[in-house]
């Protein structure tokens, strides 16, 4: 298909949004934004500084404690965001599109991840008029509860699928009554941008969202350390988010945080052969392997190993890769030329341990992808589970497999990891499945399924996270319980005066 050209084709915003107006940073130097496919500048954003940051929070504080917003019924901020949900569905290929150039995922998985989008605003829609506490009678006393929101709400967002991670944390901070500040990665900030334009359009108050574009070290600190930011919300690196988790200790502000993953794939003997290798294609593959829940150890028993190996690879070898704007291509470039480097350092140095490269191993000799950040799927074979490639979070499309013995096997293997965000079990054995999931040690466990939605709580454990996005869950990381005692009855002196 025909390489949309550049900003001037799809009039790409480039502002950051503070206060319902578009102003460039106060940085003092552009940064570019280029394209994954051929490393080309798509466009230049001004980055902004603290003080930026600053007015947007200020902004966003002002407008939380507008009686207008504190005073709104919930069922009413619902409308905003069903409102918003249209919007964003109207303009679902424009949003892909840019989803695309921007990050290299291929168009036929952004269009998903708006899709999914759309999803997250109308599930948390429904949820903004059903914010609900409790009673408890005391007898001469009674109690309820109030779930309140926090006020300002920082989320950083990363480069990796931005405007999905964005939006769920967006859905939910909204249906509750918050404020909000959201900071994308200065490297992917394109469709978040986009997204700011239709806030407006919905009939969202001026200031009660802002997105301000700048670097995590300068304007993400900036925002995690404002003393009006009450929460903050990060999806990213595990190294960033202990960062955020030490800023935000300063100002005693509680956090949200889903970070990386090395997710264990437990395949048992009894499976449907062909869905399973589907299923582990997909769960190792899927948006280049740049996102944290990727399954990326596989552990097979001994009696299926080389045959499974042997039919994975013959697979992986057939996805196509190419221009992320084309509806074949389906695996595409990585973010930057460093991060083709990084993946390539873990299996050369795989190689040198001892490692079989099965498949791939190095970036693709096409001469048309030659411009791209293109890495290829690849398997990994002959090491163990305390390898450096097994044990790091590889970010990446390489593979690690392993043998094991017996279920008991499999699941120390499984469990030996600092991560704990998404598990993977295939088995055709139901009462198995359920047993591999109570003893696997992850925040999320997927049995002969991939895919997280709108409705199932996902976050980690260990250093993969805290707090719980999507579901039901996630109301109760938005909001803050207030605690009402009402006495019924005189109260009694304690005091002889």
């Amino acid at each position: 298909m025909t390489l949309v050209k550049g900003s001037d084709t799809l009039n790409l915003e480039t502002r950051s949004l503070i206060a319902g107006e578009r102003r460039e940073g106060r940085g003092d130097k552009k940064i570019a934004v280029s394209n994954p496919y051929n490393n080309t500048e798509i466009t230049r954003v001004t980055p902004a500084t603290a003080e930026d940051i600053n007015e947007a929070v200020e902004t966003a504080y002002r407008a939380y404690n507008d009686p207008s917003w504190r005073r709104m019924l919930g069922r009413d901020r619902g409308k905003l965001l069903m409102k918003l949900a249209e919007l964003v569905k109207r303009d679902a290929e424009k949003l892909a599109m840019i989803e695309s150039l921007d990050t290299g995922i291929p168009i036929r998985e952004t269009r998903m991840e708006v899709a999914t989008s759309v999803l997250h605003l109308e599930y948390f829609a429904g949820h903004a008029g059903k914010i609900e506490g409790v009673y408890q009678d005391l007898g001469p006393r009674f109690n309820y509860t109030i779930r309140e929101p926090f006020g300002v709400i920082g989320q950083i967002v990363p480069w990796n699928t931005p405007f999905k991670l964005m939006a769920r944390g967006f859905a939910a901070a909204i249906a509750c009554g918050n404020a909000m500040v959201i900071k994308p990665s200065v490297v992917a900030p394109l469709s978040i941008l986009e997204f700011g334009r239709l806030l407006e359009e919905a009939g969202f108050p001026r200031g009660i969202v802002n997105i301000v574009v700048g670097p995590g070290r300068t304007t993400g600190k900036a925002l995690v350390e404002h003393p009006k930011v009450r929460k903050v919300i990060f999806t990213g690196g595990t190294e960033g988010g202990l960062e955020i988790l030490h800023q935000a200790a300063e100002t005693v502000t509680p956090a949200v945080l889903e970070l990386g993953g090395k997710g264990p794939i437990i395949v048992c003997e009894d499976i449907d052969w062909d869905e399973a290798i589907d299923g582990v294609l997909t769960q190792a593959f899927a948006r280049k392997s740049e996102v944290c829940f990727a399954g990326s150890r596989l552990f097979l028993p001994d009696s299926i190993h080389d045959r499974f190996v042997k039919d994975l690879a013959a697979k992986a070898n057939r996805i196509p890769l190419g221009n992320p704007l084309d509806d074949a291509t389906q695996l595409g470039p990585l973010l930057t030329p460093d991060r083709v480097d990084f993946v390539q350092g873990y299996v050369d140095a795989a190689r040198k341990d001892g490692a079989q490269v099965i498949c791939g191993g190095s970036r693709p000799e096409d001469a048309e992808l030659k411009d791209g950040n293109y890495f290829m799927p690849t398997i990994l074979t002959g090491l163990t589970n305390d390898h450096k490639a097994a044990q790091d979070e590889i970010f990446g499309p390489v593979l690690m497999v392993m043998r094991y013995s017996d279920l008991n096997d499999a699941v120390a293997q499984a469990n030996d990891s600092d991560f704990g965000l998404a598990s993977y079990v295939w088995t055709n054995d139901v009462r198995k499945g359920h047993d591999l999931a109570q003893r696997i040690e992850s925040g999320n466990v997927f049995i002969n399924s991939y895919g997280y939605q709108s409705e199932i709580p996902f976050g980690g454990y260990r250093i993969s996270g805290m707090g719980r996005e999507h579901g039901s869950e996630a109301i109760k990381e938005y909001t803050q319980v207030k605690s009402v005692t009402v006495g019924m009855e005189r109260f009694p002196s304690r005091f002889e005066l």
